[in-house]
């Protein structure tokens, strides 16, 4: 009975720490979209006044 108890606390541990890890992800891959978005951004204002 104790071993089924400290496998529910390892499972419960493992499943927090999954939960940590991809919302780092997330974040992580949120900043990146964001930063892909500028500098597309940039890029076509650039490409704008070339054309000019």
């Amino acid at each position: 009975m104790t071993t089924q108890v400290k496998q529910k606390g390892v499972n419960k541990d493992m499943q927090e720490e999954m939960v940590g890890v991809l919302t780092a992800i997330s974040i992580v891959s949120k900043r990146l979209a964001n930063r892909l978005n500028q500098l597309n951004e940039q890029n076509e204002k650039k490409g704008e006044k070339a054309n000019e």
